[in-house]
């Protein structure tokens, strides 16, 4: 796969692991000051709400012939320094080479992970905002091994499925959330849809007019609320706002 495939699989594996977070894109914090410079430095992710931020390296800009020796010596002392600061500021960093070993990479950002849940439980955080932060870790871990999982199985199919959802993603396709044309036919779709899937489970095969069938993850919520989450062959998750498919799923 190209780096730029590779990319849209990492974000979209950020998107699914970190999902509910407060997130920041491309940010430099003021105290993120490389001491060697006296310039920011950059992180690509920033989730201030766990304490936790990624950084992705070994990316070539377009036309950007190979780097040489010192250049690559000097990228990693900038990685290294960020690492170094993010610590002093009670931010765990992973640094990410999308390219690389997926799972290698995986185990990295889990471990980054597991280290934040240490320092927040010994942390002086206020209790309730201790209580959230270890929540939300625990639920992004929990999520997070569930991907590594996959792409331990099959990695190359699996970056390949992730990269396809992320372009989905963009396109406001994934979810179907944005293609309602006015909420009085949201609401009577929602009717609709809480008569024709209200015996559906976790496990049942369905058929998707679009993308085929799958196996039904979960149902949630009622009316023109409700959502179902499908993992379809090929490894193809997708959820769906139930008022928006109800005149495309079908009982498989």
């Amino acid at each position: 796969m190209s780096t730029y495939l590779y990319m849209n699989a990492w974000r979209e594996i950020l998107a699914r692991g970190f999902d509910g977070q407060e997130m920041q894109l491309n940010v430099t914090p003021e105290w993120l000051v490389n001491p060697a410079t006296r310039r920011r430095l950059k992180l690509d992710y920033l989730f201030p709400g766990i304490d936790v931020a990624v950084r992705f390296t070994g990316l070539t800009a377009k036309g950007q012939g190979r780097r040489s020796d010192w250049e690559a010596l000097e990228d990693e002392q900038r990685d290294q320094t960020r690492v170094e600061l993010c610590k002093e500021h009670g931010v765990q960093l992973a640094v990410i080479d999308p390219a690389d070993d997926p799972v290698k990479q995986m185990d990295g950002l889990l471990t980054v992970l597991s280290r934040a849940s240490r320092v927040v439980a010994q942390g002086d955080k206020e209790r309730a905002a201790k209580k959230k932060a270890m929540n939300d870790l625990a639920k992004v871990l929990k999520e997070t091994t569930r991907i590594r999982t996959n792409l331990a199985q099959k990695p190359e199919q699996t970056l390949a499925t992730l990269a396809e959802s992320w372009r989905d993603r963009e396109a406001g396709i994934s979810t179907e959330l944005q293609q309602s044309s006015t909420l009085a036919q949201t609401n009577a779709n929602g009717a609709k849809a809480a008569r024709k899937f209200k015996q559906l489970d976790a496990g049942q095969r369905i058929a998707h007019s679009h993308f085929g069938v799958g196996v039904i993850i979960a149902v949630d919520g009622e009316g023109a609320e409700m959502r179902i989450s499908i993992l379809f062959d090929g490894d193809r998750e997708r959820t769906f706002l139930a008022a928006l498919v109800v005149d495309k799923l079908q009982a498989a």
